[in-house]
C-alpha cells in the first residue's frame, strides 16, 4: 500500500512539474507573439560626449563606438571595458565577436583589439584601403601602394601571419574583402573591364590545412562575366554571401569554395543584411500594396519570409528573429516569419540597435547616448 502511496505522489509531483513548465512554456510563446506601442528606458541614459563622424558596429559584449579620435567596446549598460586612443583622418572599423580593428583609409596606422581587450598598435607597410577582423582579432588588411593591392593577415599580436599581392593592371581593382569567423579563410572580390564588358573575380584562400596543399592558399577561383558583386560578407565560419546585382551566390567554404545556391532576383536590391543564420534583401516592388519588399533567406538559400513595407529605412539589420528597420523618424521591428514586435515613432536619433537577452529589451545607441529599453503597452 505504501508503494501505491508513494508511485501516486510521484504521479501527482509530476503532472504538477509540467502544469508549471507548460505555463512557462505558454506564457514565453504568447510573450513572443506580442506587438507592442512603446519603449520604457531602464535605468539611466549614458551620455556621450559631442562629437563629430561617431560610428557604431556591433560587438559581442554590446557595442563598438569609434571616432576619429579614439574608440571603445561598450556593454549593454553603458559601461566602457576597452578605451582604444588614436588620431587617424579617416577611421574605418570592423568587429567580430569581441574583437575589432581599426585602419586609417589612406593611412598606415592600425589598431587590433583581441577577445580578451588587450590592444595592439602597429604600423602598415602601405597605405590601408580596408580592413576586417575575426573573432580572436586576426585581422586582414587591403593595402595599396599606387600600382599593386597588398593583402596581409596579422594575428592579434601584430605578428604577419600571411600575406598575397596582386597588380591592378593584372588583377583590377579589389571592391570588397570578408574574413571568416575564427580567421583561416578569406575572400576577395576584384574587377576589372574585358572587351567593353564588366568582370568580377572572387579568390577563395584557406590558410588552414586543407590551404596547405594549394598555391598561396588559393583554394578557388571564381569568374563571373558581366557582373559587378560589390559585397561579399561571411554570414557563418563556412557559409560566403556575394551580393550581385540581380544575383546573390551562397557559397559553401567549409574547405574549398563549393557553389550552393544562386538566388536570381528580378527587382532592383535597395539593401542587404546578413546574420549567422539568415539573408537578407530589400528590393523596390509596388506588387503588395508598399514601396518595398523585404525577403529573408536561411543560409541554404531557402526563401523563409517576405514583407511589403512603404517607408524608405536608412538602417537594415537581422538580429536573432528579428528585422530591424530605422530611420531617423520611425523604428520597426518585426519577426522573421511572424507578427510584428513594434513600430514606433523616434524621440532620438538612432544610429544602432542591439537585442538583449529576453524577448522585448534592446539597446539604443544614438549619437551621443546610449539606452537599455524594455517594449511596453501591448497592442491588442
Amino acid at each position: 500500500m505504501k508503494k501505491y502511496k508513494w508511485l501516486i505522489a510521484a504521479g501527482a509531483a509530476a503532472v504538477i512539474l509540467l502544469s508549471v513548465l507548460l505555463a512557462a512554456w505558454i506564457g514565453k510563446n504568447k510573450k513572443n507573439r506580442r506587438t507592442y506601442v512603446n519603449f520604457d528606458v531602464i535605468g539611466k541614459t549614458v551620455e556621450f560626449g559631442e562629437t563629430s563622424e561617431v560610428h557604431y558596429l556591433p560587438s559581442g559584449k554590446g557595442v563598438f563606438r569609434y571616432t576619429r579620435d579614439g574608440g571603445e567596446i561598450i556593454d549593454k549598460k553603458g559601461k566602457s571595458l576597452v578605451t582604444v586612443s588614436y588620431n587617424m583622418n579617416k577611421p574605418y572599423g570592423a568587429t567580430c565577436g569581441n574583437a575589432a580593428a581599426i585602419g586609417e583609409i589612406g593611412g598606415k596606422s592600425l589598431v587590433i583589439v583581441d577577445h580578451k581587450g588587450n590592444v595592439t598598435p602597429l604600423t602598415t607597410p602601405y597605405p590601408i584601403v580596408m580592413v576586417k577582423v575575426a573573432s580572436q582579432g586576426v585581422t586582414a588588411v587591403l593595402m595599396n601602394d599606387g600600382k599593386q593591392d597588398f593583402l596581409d593577415l596579422y594575428d592579434s599580436e601584430g605578428s604577419t601571419i600571411a600575406s598575397a599581392n596582386t597588380l591592378v593592371t593584372k588583377d583590377g581593382f579589389p571592391v570588397d574583402i570578408t574574413l571568416s569567423n575564427d580567421g583561416t579563410k578569406l575572400v576577395t572580390a576584384y574587377t576589372y573591364f574585358e572587351n567593353e564588358k564588366i568582370q568580377t573575380k572572387l579568390t577563395f584562400y584557406n590558410f588552414g590545412p586543407v590551404g596547405g596543399n594549394y598555391v598561396d592558399g588559393i583554394v578557388a577561383v571564381r569568374m563571373f562575366e558581366g557582373e559587378m558583386i560589390a559585397d561579399i560578407e561571411f554570414a557563418d565560419n563556412n557559409t560566403v554571401v556575394a551580393y550581385g546585382d540581380s544575383v546573390v551566390r551562397i557559397f559553401d567554404m567549409e574547405e574549398i569554395a563549393d557553389l550552393k545556391k544562386e538566388l536570381t532576383i528580378k527587382e532592383k536590391i535597395r539593401s542587404v543584411a546578413c546574420s549567422d543564420k539568415n539573408i537578407g534583401l530589400i528590393v523596390e516592388s509596388h506588387e503588395k500594396g508598399g514601396n518595398y519588399l523585404v525577403r529573408v533567406y536561411d543560409l541554404d538559400g531557402k526563401q523563409t519570409d517576405e514583407k511589403s513595407i512603404t517607408e524608405s529605412y536608412d538602417h537594415f539589420q537581422l538580429q536573432g528573429g528579428d528585422v530591424i528597420l530605422f530611420n531617423e523618424k520611425e523604428l520597426y521591428i518585426y519577426r522573421i516569419g511572424g507578427r510584428d514586435k513594434i513600430r514606433v515613432e523616434m524621440r532620438k536619433n538612432l544610429c544602432y540597435v542591439a537585442p538583449v537577452d529576453g524577448v522585448n529589451e534592446f539597446v539604443f545607441v544614438g549619437e551621443t547616448y546610449l539606452e537599455r529599453i524594455r517594449l511596453v503597452g501591448e497592442k491588442r
